[in-house]
């Protein structure tokens, strides 16, 4: 495997974790980091990208009411 194949699976790896369910759609940061991403490989492969479309509702903007993960020292 020649250097750029092996550089072209990495970046194909990222673009499939950026593009999972929490992380596109967490932000419109992280939504188009998957959008960069995604047009990355597209040149490499030299075909159109298939963007991801924003979600109607960003998952940061959800209230989340938990405890910490790690406690808070006072």
């Amino acid at each position: 495997m020649t250097e750029l194949n092996s550089d072209l699976v990495k970046l194909k790896k990222l673009t499939k974790t950026q593009c999972e369910d929490g992380n596109w759609n967490y932000d419109s940061y992280m939504h188009g980091m998957a959008n960069g991403l995604i047009l990355a490989v597209s040149c490499f492969e030299k075909e159109d990208p298939k963007f991801l479309d924003a979600p109607e509702k960003w998952l940061s903007d959800e209230i989340i009411d938990t405890e910490p993960i790690v406690p808070v020292k006072d």
